[in-house]
């Protein structure tokens, strides 16, 4: 995602390159993570407002 800042990436896309093994995942554990890296990301930055969801698409950094 950081290196297309400004490309919306779908929860899907997202699944597919986080868990090449063919593991079966929820939609749900792609926001969990993304929350989790939202925490991290404005305690290193102070930005929390780097990666911004996209309603009914899924997520891009901006």
């Amino acid at each position: 995602m950081v290196s297309s800042p400004g490309r919306v990436f779908s929860r899907d896309s997202l699944m597919e390159s986080s868990y090449v093994d063919g593991r079966i995942v929820s939609d749900r554990t792609v926001d969990s993570h993304v929350k989790n890296l939202r925490k991290k990301v404005s305690q290193a930055s102070g930005n929390e407002y780097l990666i911004h969801s996209i309603y009914g698409v899924g997520y891009k950094v901006e």
